[in-house]
């Protein structure tokens, strides 16, 4: 059953990032990545009428990536040294697990911002959103650049403790 043109580039764009990060995970060479990351795609695109709604994507468009990862390197590995291929099978469940934790953190993360008072998500907001430096914000507001550093370092200390524990109990037993 297909979906619609717009759903793909939608399915496509959301975990290109993904995609990429995880080839550079087993393939260090950036331009070697670009292209399995593209013929990933091409591949992706072509059997995307195979893809049934309903089920797991990024499961479906990881593994078409990781047989493109296999396809480059058996044409590569004359060329010099290479990973074997129980190396590259270790290496891909290692992100995928790193992955999943980085989602499960990634999806707390605006929870835990909601939480913070007002005058610690402008702080925020100023220097991560707006791209203030610091000097100029403590110019701005009247205050030490190292009252500043030190409001942010506690700011995240207190959002990264949060987004942890989100974390346990998201994978509690």
């Amino acid at each position: 059953m297909a979906s619609e043109p717009k759903d793909v580039l939608e399915l496509f764009a959301r975990y290109q990032r993904r995609l990429y990060s995880y080839i550079l995970s087993v393939l260090p060479n950036q331009a070697d990545a670009e292209d399995v990351l593209q013929n990933t795609n091409i591949v992706v695109w072509r059997k995307f009428d195979q893809f049934h709604p309903g089920t797991d994507f990024r499961a479906w468009i990881f593994q078409i990536c990781y047989y493109e990862i296999c396809k480059f390197r058996s044409r590569q590995r004359p060329a010099g040294v290479s990973f074997s291929t129980e190396l590259i099978d270790e290496l891909s469940v290692e992100y995928h697990c790193y992955n999943d934790l980085l989602e499960i953190r990634q999806a707390a993360l605006p929870g835990c911002v909601e939480q913070l008072p007002a005058q610690d998500r402008d702080l925020m907001d100023a220097v991560y959103g707006r791209e203030i430096s610091v000097p100029c914000l403590a110019q701005q507001m009247n205050r030490k650049p190292t009252s500043i550093y030190r409001s942010l370092r506690r700011i995240r200390k207190w959002l990264y403790d949060c987004v942890e524990r989100a974390v346990y109990k998201r994978t509690e037993p």
